[in-house]
């Protein structure tokens, strides 16, 4: 991914959050690998998948440069990805066919929001349902390895009612209801819940990812329940 390197390099390395970024992506480009394998993808949509999944951030370093935070207040970083790829033409440096380029475009424009959008090709759905999966998938990831960045900040705050029952109602939680520090991990233990392939839910189980989460916490007990809740979901979608 030469290009990649090329094009983040030209940013400051020594930020801690493009540093992430960066390692970020092609965590992300081999989680989409994995998925795009498991789901028996030919070779041509191995590099599509590969190719969404490094650029699939690009609009963050831009985003950090300029308004130094990776909160989409003044952005919407997925809708402003596409506008950097298409402005920059960044796809004439990736081994895909011209014909790909729309999906491409859609599965970044879509990969952070609440949902995906309506009136999608069955191949732009294919690909948007695989990115959310392996951007998903390495926010867990991070977060349960204590060598990572604190995406917490673990308090003693109360966890919202109306988050507990969205959660309890196998909901994905927004990120706009957060109120507390406690509010923002149940955001990411309701990650399963807009997991699309079960196979994502296999690797969370066999890399026990939410049993390193629970083992770092620092206040374990307010959270018990909504950990066995999570793994019981888990364990009855992929057994």
């Amino acid at each position: 991914m030469n290009f990649f390197d090329d094009y983040v390099k030209k940013y400051d390395m020594s930020v801690e959050e493009i540093d992430y970024k960066y390692h970020h992506s092609y965590r992300v480009m081999e989680n989409m690998i994995t998925i795009a394998k498991k789901l028996n993808l030919n070779d041509k949509d191995i590099e599509l998948a590969k190719c969404i999944g490094i650029l699939h951030d690009i609009g963050r370093f831009e985003q950090f440069s300029e308004y130094h935070t990776f909160k989409d207040i003044q952005m919407d970083h997925g809708n402003y990805g596409e506008e950097v790829i298409k402005r920059k033409d960044i796809l004439k440096h990736f081994d895909i066919d011209k014909e790909d380029y729309e999906v491409v475009y859609t599965a970044i424009r879509n990969h952070n929001k609440y949902s995906i959008e309506n009136n999608l090709t069955e191949r732009e759905l294919l690909f948007s349902k695989m990115i959310r999966d392996a951007d998903k998938l390495d926010i867990i990831y991070v977060i349960g390895n204590p060598k990572m960045r604190d995406f917490i900040h673990e308090d003693d705050s109360e966890i919202s009612e109306n988050i507990t029952k969205a959660f309890y109602n196998n909901t994905q939680i927004k990120y706009e209801d957060i109120k507390t520090h406690s509010d923002r991990l149940l955001v990411y233990l309701s990650y399963p819940y807009d997991i699309n392939f079960d196979i994502t839910l296999k690797i969370i189980k066999e890399n026990k990812y939410y049993e390193k989460i629970y083992n770092g916490l620092k206040y374990k007990d307010k959270y018990t329940r909504y950990f066995e809740h999570i793994n019981k979901y888990i364990e009855e979608r992929v057994d």
